[in-house]
């Protein structure tokens, strides 16, 4: 079993337990377990509603093409900006921490 920690758009700090291979991707997961809405383009990298940002740890992941088109098009992406649903779940993503970026963010 492995954990991850991130925030949410409300700021609370939450953690996930997962297995290897569990779900196909991050979002994936969050959605299943701990979020309700989310995704909106179902894991194709079009929507970026899946918009997280690494906080500790590093996702060693590619980025493709269509993730950096639709990242570019997202105000207050950063060089630590991925989306969820491009990243799979595996070992790697054991004790990364980032947070959920999402236009109702509360600071």
């Amino acid at each position: 079993m492995y954990t991850l920690t991130y925030f949410d758009e409300f700021g609370d700090k939450c953690t996930a337990d997962f297995k290897t291979h569990e779900y196909h991707s991050l979002m994936e997961l969050l959605f299943d377990k701990y979020l309700e809405e989310w995704g909106d383009c179902k894991g194709r990298a079009w929507c970026g509603t899946c918009h997280i940002q690494i906080l500790e740890g590093v996702i060693n992941e590619k980025m493709e093409d269509e993730e950096r088109h639709t990242l570019s098009k997202i105000n207050g992406a950063t060089k630590e900006s991925r989306l969820a649903c491009q990243i799979p779940l595996n070992a790697r993503l054991n004790n990364v921490v980032f947070k959920i970026v999402s236009e109702n963010q509360y600071d």
